[in-house]
C-alpha cells in the first residue's frame, strides 16, 4: 500500500556578494512530504525552502490556475548567526485537476540581479475518474475492445462482466483491460461493464454492443 513519498528538487545559487550583507550560497529546494490523494483533507502540495540566507530571501508563488484553491502559508526561521530560512507552503483540498499543474517558486534577494523562478508540476495521487471502452485494433480476427481510466497511478486491475453474458465463454473472453468477441453473433447483443480500480478506488465503463452496428460507449465520472 502506497503510503509515503519524499521529493526534493534542490538548486543552489552562488551570489556574488553587493556588500557585506549578502552571503554565498542560497540553497533553494522544493519538497513533496507525501502525495497528497484526491478526496482527503486539506495537505501541504509543496514546500518551497531557502536556507541560512542573509539577509532574508523572500519567497512568494506563482499559481496559475490553483490561484483560488490554494493557501500560501509561510515560515520565517532567524538563526543564531543572522541568517533566514524561509520556507513557503501551498496547502488546499486535493483534487484530481489539480495533479499536473505547474506552479512556480519565486525568491528575490538583495544579492540576486534577476528573480528566481523554479518550476514545480503538483502531483496527486487518485482513483480513476473517467473510464472509456473504446474499438481497439489488434491485428487478430476478434473483434477487440478496450477499457481505458483516466487515473493516478494507471489502473492496474479490470474486471469485466455483462448484464446477459458469461464472461468467458465460447465467444467472449477478456484479458487485462481488452475485450475480445471471438463470435459476431447476434445473441451477444446487450451491455457490457468494465471496472477499473487501482489502490485508491474504482471507476466504471460501459459498452452497449449490438451486431452490425457502430458500439455505443458510455462512461461514468466518479
Amino acid at each position: 500500500m502506497f503510503s509515503r513519498h519524499f521529493i526534493t528538487i534542490a538548486v543552489v545559487y552562488f551570489l556574488l556578494s553587493s556588500g557585506t550583507e549578502a552571503t554565498s550560497p542560497v540553497n533553494v529546494s522544493v519538497t513533496v512530504d507525501a502525495i497528497p490523494v484526491a478526496g482527503r483533507l486539506k495537505v501541504t502540495l509543496a514546500t518551497c525552502t531557502t536556507s541560512k540566507t542573509k539577509p532574508a530571501a523572500e519567497v512568494s508563488w506563482n499559481l496559475g490556475t490553483l490561484s483560488d484553491s490554494v493557501k500560501v502559508s509561510t515560515n520565517t526561521v532567524k538563526h543564531l548567526d543572522g541568517t533566514f530560512t524561509i520556507a513557503s507552503s501551498l496547502i488546499a483540498t486535493p483534487t484530481a485537476q489539480m495533479n499536473q499543474q505547474l506552479v512556480q517558486c519565486v525568491i528575490r534577494h538583495a544579492a540576486i540581479k534577476e528573480k528566481l523562478e523554479i518550476d514545480h508540476k503538483i502531483l496527486v495521487h487518485y482513483p480513476p475518474q473517467l473510464v472509456f471502452v473504446t474499438p481497439f485494433k489488434d491485428g487478430s480476427n476478434a473483434e477487440v475492445y478496450q477499457c481505458e481510466a483516466d487515473a493516478n497511478p494507471e489502473a492496474t486491475h479490470f474486471r469485466w462482466h455483462s448484464t446477459h453474458q458469461t464472461i468467458p465463454n465460447d465467444a467472449i473472453k477478456a484479458e487485462g483491460n481488452k475485450l475480445y468477441f471471438l463470435k459476431l453473433t447476434s445473441d451477444l447483443s446487450g451491455l457490457y461493464i468494465c471496472e477499473a480500480s487501482n489502490e485508491y478506488g474504482k471507476g466504471i465503463g460501459s459498452l452497449y454492443w449490438q451486431k452490425g452496428q457502430k458500439p455505443e460507449d458510455n462512461h461514468s465520472e466518479f
